[in-house]
C-alpha cells in the first residue's frame, strides 16, 4: 500500500501498487501503468463514495489509505 498523497498527474510505482489494490477490491481502474489518470481518480471516487462518504476529492491520502488497507484486509488479502 503506497504511503503519501497520490492525485491525478501523479506517476510511478506508488500509483501502480494503488492500481492493484483497486482492482483487487473490485473498484476497477483499468491498466496497471503508473499513471494516475481519470479512470484512477474515478475509482479513487467510487471507493471513497462507499467507505469515505464525506471525503470525496478523488484523491489517494491518509484516510482513504487506511479505509482502503482495512477494506483488502476484510477481502483476505
Amino acid at each position: 500500500m503506497p504511503n503519501g498523497i497520490l492525485r491525478n498527474g501523479s506517476r510511478g510505482d506508488g500509483v501502480k501498487q494503488l492500481h492493484r489494490v483497486l482492482n483487487a477490491v473490485y473498484f476497477k481502474c483499468g491498466a496497471v501503468d503508473g499513471i494516475l489518470g481519470p479512470k484512477t481518480v474515478d475509482a479513487i471516487r467510487r471507493f471513497q463514495m462507499v467507505y469515505l462518504p464525506y471525503e470525496v476529492d478523488g484523491v489517494y491520502g491518509p484516510n482513504t489509505r487506511k479505509k482502503l488497507q482495512a477494506v483488502l484486509k476484510s477481502k483476505g488479502y
